[in-house]
């Protein structure tokens, strides 16, 4: 621990800083050297609900530690309700382990507490949810339906752009990360 101007530090101004540090290497695309930040402040501050999330979804990105990453994220979210950024984390763990039902879900759960969210909103825009059948008492599958669907998608589409689903979009990582030997 090092001592600050107003005097010592305390472990969880510690692991404040760690965290922040994590942060930066995160978004800069370097979950390795997050993933290590954020499990140093984990262990600093096991009860902050930001840390443990973050350190679940490293643990899903980095280690492939399914179990254990989704278990941080639930944790996190049955902590401190569902706060907008770590339904996003959530959501993104379950993106990195392919189960997007899971992912579409909980940014549906995130809407329902926080329709505004800028990034929850976002995440949705790029997922692309399924809309309603343009004719609801016919099936989907209908040629009406299918043909009028791609005409309003064609327009809206044109209205207003959305950005294309990519990994980043949504936090996730281009690459995966180096296997360590």
């Amino acid at each position: 621990m090092t001592a600050t101007q107003d005097g010592p530090a305390t472990p969880a101004s510690d692991a404040a800083g760690i965290f922040e540090e994590g942060l930066l290497h995160y978004r800069r695309g370097d979950a390795v050297e997050a993933h290590a930040c954020f499990e140093r402040a984990h262990r600093r501050a096991p009860a902050d609900p930001r840390f443990m999330s973050y350190y679940g979804l490293t643990l899903v990105l980095v280690e492939r530690n399914s179990s254990l990453g989704i278990v941080f994220c639930d944790q996190a979210l049955r902590t401190s309700g569902p706060e907008p950024e770590l339904l996003l984390n959530q959501a993104r763990a379950h993106l990195a382990l392919g189960q997007r039902d899971y992912a579409v879900k909980t940014i549906a759960r995130g809407l329902a507490a926080w329709p505004l969210d800028p990034s929850l909103k976002l995440a949705q825009a790029c997922m692309g949810w399924r809309r309603q059948a343009v004719i609801p008492f016919l099936p989907r599958s209908n040629f009406l339906n299918r043909w009028l669907g791609k005409l309003r998608h064609r327009f809206s589409r044109r209205l207003h752009p959305v950005p294309e689903f990519t990994p980043m979009t949504l936090g996730l990582l281009p690459e995966d990360p180096p296997a360590s030997e």
